[in-house]
């Protein structure tokens, strides 16, 4: 079996093609993707949690995406009890616009107690970390 051995140069060459390349720490590399990944998280409010139920078809999880993805592409999601975390390769709307248009779609669940009220929060980055 053959070995390389790399003399020159840095890790930056395998950085996403629009991804800032200024060589500090917490750069996002994704070589399967295309352009600079961003996070969202979506938080309910008033105490509301996602159910199982709510993955099912036509339950918040569905519809929240479904709001997301119209202008933006989403690679993965992970619904957990008190937020929805949402990794895109390309986002299309800043974090506002996303917020006004889940908090807009109202009472979105199949409980009643998932909605796209006013509560709900909308955040984002350019890195990502797993905990």
């Amino acid at each position: 079996m053959a070995i390389q051995t790399r003399y020159a140069g840095d890790a930056q060459g395998v950085n996403n093609v629009d991804a800032n390349i200024s060589g500090l720490l917490g750069t996002t590399v994704a070589t399967g993707l295309t352009k600079n990944p961003t996070a969202i998280k979506i938080t309910l409010a008033n105490s509301q949690v996602f159910t199982a139920a709510e993955s099912g078809t036509g339950g918040a999880v569905e519809t929240i995406l479904r709001s997301i993805g119209i202008d933006s592409t989403i690679v993965m999601y992970q619904a957990d009890t008190s937020q929805l975390s949402v990794l895109c390769e390309a986002v299309g709307s800043s974090t506002a616009t996303i917020a006004t248009r889940i908090q807009a779609l109202g009472n979105v669940g199949v409980a009643a107690n998932v909605y796209g009220g006013p509560g709900v929060t909308v955040s984002s980055s350019n890195g990502f970390k797993l905990s």
